[in-house]
């Protein structure tokens, strides 16, 4: 099989906001689809769960929007991977519509052992079978990667937690997370659509929870955000443009 995973996919109505652009969580929803369908065919993706009741977790991600697509756009995704290291996985992502490039993005993936949430190395046998490519990574140094918490918040909003975001892993679903920036974003007039975000996740949002809190600063030229509640944070990243 092709090292290289291709998705072909057209922007739907339900995934467009008020201006018939694709939203945020849209975007990543997208990546998440092709990354699940690529690790799928290689028995390390949805299906490790039902079997071996082992799943990947988004850990940080850093992204370049070039631009954001609106309704009815074809769109092309390729993602692959760019090398499995104990229970890390490294991926990279490029969306396109024709031969425009929107999307442009690297991550780290974290595999665990999801009844007692606990890290695991991916079985030998399964990624060495895994196909990796260690070229034109958005951002290369993706491990060295940190990000800080806002230190004194100028803007704060309270989301709702809904049924829909909790997924199969029995955890708010990654892609569910940028719902809740967004919409801090539109609520605390900041622009909706950030043209670079860097995200670190912390810990798990629980089904239990009503409410997740979006602090956000502006510093310099860029927004610092937090999503947490009161006593914790559940990912912390920053926005630019």
């Amino acid at each position: 099989m092709s090292d290289t995973f291709h998705l072909d996919s057209t922007v739907s109505f339900w995934n467009v906001d008020r201006d018939q652009t694709l939203t945020l969580t849209g975007v990543f929803k997208l990546l998440q689809e092709g990354a699940i369908k690529h690790a799928d065919l290689y028995d390390v993706g949805s299906r490790a769960m039902l079997a071996r009741g082992e799943s990947w977790v988004l850990n940080r991600m850093s992204a370049a929007i070039h631009r954001y697509p609106r309704y009815e756009e074809s769109l092309h995704l390729e993602t692959w991977s760019s090398g499995i290291r104990g229970f890390k996985g490294y991926r990279e992502f490029r969306l396109r519509a024709g031969e425009e490039l929107l999307v442009s993005a690297s991550s780290l993936w974290l595999y665990l052992n999801v009844k007692n949430k606990v890290l695991t190395r991916v079985p030998s046998e399964l990624a060495e079978s895994f196909p990796e490519r260690g070229d034109n990574a958005f951002h290369p140094d993706i491990d060295k990667l940190r990000l800080v918490e806002p230190v004194a918040p100028t803007g704060s909003v309270e989301v709702s937690v809904r049924y829909s975001d909790i997924d199969s892993n029995g955890h708010v679903n990654n892609a569910a997370y940028f719902d809740y920036l967004q919409t801090a974003l539109a609520r605390l007039g900041e622009p909706v659509r950030p043209a670079r975000i860097e995200l670190q996740f912390a810990k798990e949002i629980p089904p239990t929870l009503d409410l997740v809190k979006v602090d956000t600063q502006k510093q310099d030229n860029q927004l610092l955000f937090r999503v947490g509640s009161e006593t914790e944070c559940f990912a912390k990243g920053r926005l630019f443009g």
